[in-house]
């Protein structure tokens, strides 16, 4: 697949890997529709022609359905989907009252919005992007017609603590690859997955000191967290390779995550 030329969506697209992949497709004559809750501003990732940022919830049926219905209109058919979208989000089974001691359950609603961003966030776009370029029938000899790539994370097989709807939801994008990747085969759409480790982006900025460090220590080599380019340029290497397919691809410096010892 060439980039130059190519249509894409990319969500969570004003900030970290999402706004990376945003700068990488338009350096390589893309047109790209951005999506987010809020836009970022044209300058934040290169103003100008072929640049159209759009507003909306990846969780919403209607903001999602608005989105690439005007993506098609002012820009057409995308061929390229990169799902960046997502939330950390705290779910602890319980919270205990601090003046009473009391154990309480946790309430449901962090839980469900994580899985709903996350995962279903991004079979929402993936519907709405496959139905578009399946209008054209099933491809014939080896057209590489489309590719989706989506972002799960090295927690959908070592959460820590506390990361039990994260790691579900993560779970939950990286096992649906394989499915995906088949049911779309026909229409000459490839589906990939990134396992990003540790990356600076928002999500790194929220977690603990203590935890940071014990995650970038664990890391064999590089040393440090991941840059949302080196995401960007993972997302670029998937998509122009037509033999990658159907597969998770861990870009984590070879970390295997481990609890942080309690402070």
């Amino acid at each position: 697949m060439k980039l130059h030329g190519s249509i894409a969506v990319v969500t969570g697209a004003a900030s970290g890997l999402g706004l990376a992949c945003v700068e990488m497709l338009r350096a390589q004559g893309c047109s790209v529709a951005a999506i987010d809750l809020a836009p970022a501003a044209p300058g934040d990732a290169g103003a100008g022609p072929g640049l159209l940022p759009l507003s909306g919830d990846v969780a919403s049926a209607h903001d999602m359905e608005q989105a690439f219905a005007s993506t098609r209109r002012l820009l057409g058919t995308p061929n390229i989907l990169i799902n960046c979208a997502g939330v950390l989000g705290p779910a602890r089974v319980f919270s205990r009252d601090k003046a009473t001691g009391r154990v309480l359950p946790r309430s449901m609603d962090a839980f469900r919005r994580v899985i709903a961003i996350n995962l279903v966030g991004t079979f929402n776009t993936i519907r709405l992007f496959a139905q578009g370029l399946s209008q054209a029938g099933a491809v014939h000899d080896d057209e590489d017609r489309g590719v989706i790539v989506n972002t799960a994370s090295v927690a959908a097989y070592e959460a820590l603590s506390a990361q039990a709807a994260y790691g579900a939801s993560k779970a939950g994008v990286a096992s649906m690859t394989l499915p995906l990747a088949r049911e779309l085969a026909r229409y000459g759409i490839r589906v990939v997955a990134i396992a990003p480790g540790t990356f600076e982006t928002g999500m790194y900025e929220v977690v603990p000191d203590h935890t940071r460090r014990t995650l970038i220590d664990d890391v064999p080599f590089p040393r440090r967290p991941g840059r949302p380019q080196e995401f960007a340029h993972m997302a670029k290497a998937l998509i122009e390779n037509a033999m990658m397919n159907g597969s998770v691809v861990r870009l984590d410096g070879a970390v295997r995550m481990r609890e942080p010892a309690r402070r």
